[in-house]
């Protein structure tokens, strides 16, 4: 008899808020990493794609010193930060991460580094050239306006596409905030982490025990995070680079 396909049991876009806040990295991407390990991609390095809420001094730069405590049961994660260690990314500014930045401003030579990129080089292209890193998170949406979900797919399609074909993992992620005031957002980046089987961190569901749903109420915009969301932003993003770097192990380069 014929096989049976296997029935495909992953939550739906529009289920994304019980989409779990770690994700697991698919078997599919593993050829990805494989192909990125023999273009050159630093197996040790990870970056960042984001405006300013990724910067080191809030997103995981923590781990980058002396002055971070994992917790009880937590010790395991202390792997992983040796691991990425190596290679400097928790204290390393990408150059496609900064204030204001969006998907198309991500792929716009406008927002480049003059002094760091080649002329007509995208701040994506001129961070992949310069830290060949094998994984990417992604972490964009709030500098987006209202009704317009569509068009930031597309160009999280593009950001997608060319990282996949650099052999470099892109992690998706989940925003706090709800500034385009349906969610479109978060269903759209589910959209497309569904679509390429990529993992999704779903940090919008890892604030939402924490007052005013780990937004600032006192801020314009509504889009600040408090605190203590900023901890379990770095946190649980260590806690999927942990999750991602046990599934890959197996295929990591011996040490020479």
């Amino acid at each position: 008899p014929d096989a049976t396909p296997t029935p495909d049991t992953r939550p739906l876009p529009r289920q994304w808020r019980t989409w779990p806040i770690v994700p697991t990295l698919s078997p599919n991407l593993i050829p990805v990493f494989l192909d990125g390990q023999a273009k050159g991609k630093n197996p040790t390095a990870f970056s960042t794609l984001g405006d300013c809420q990724s910067e080191p001094p809030v997103f995981m730069g923590i781990y980058n010193s002396d002055r971070y405590y994992l917790g009880t049961g937590y010790e395991y994660l202390q792997a992983t930060i040796d691991f990425f260690t190596q290679s400097g990314s928790f204290g390393r500014q990408s150059y496609c991460t900064q204030n204001g930045l969006s998907v198309a401003s991500a792929l716009s030579p406008t927002w480049a580094d003059k002094d760091a990129c080649l002329p007509d080089e995208t701040p994506l292209a001129c961070e992949i050239r310069i830290y060949q890193p094998s994984l990417m998170f992604i972490n964009l949406g709030t500098n987006w306006s209202a009704n317009a979900a569509a068009s930031h797919e597309a160009y999280l399609r593009d950001i997608v596409d060319i990282l996949l074909t650099e052999g470099i993992i892109p992690i998706l992620s989940t925003k706090g905030d709800n500034v385009e005031g349906d969610w479109s957002l978060n269903q759209s980046i589910a959209q497309v982490a569904y679509d390429y089987d990529l993992p999704l961190w779903n940090f919008w569901a890892a604030i939402q025990d924490l007052p005013s749903h780990g937004l600032d109420p006192a801020r314009p915009g509504n889009n600040y995070l408090i605190p203590e969301a900023w901890d379990r932003r770095s946190f649980t993003g260590l806690q999927v680079l942990d999750a991602i770097r046990k599934t890959l192990e197996p295929y990591y380069p011996l040490p020479k």
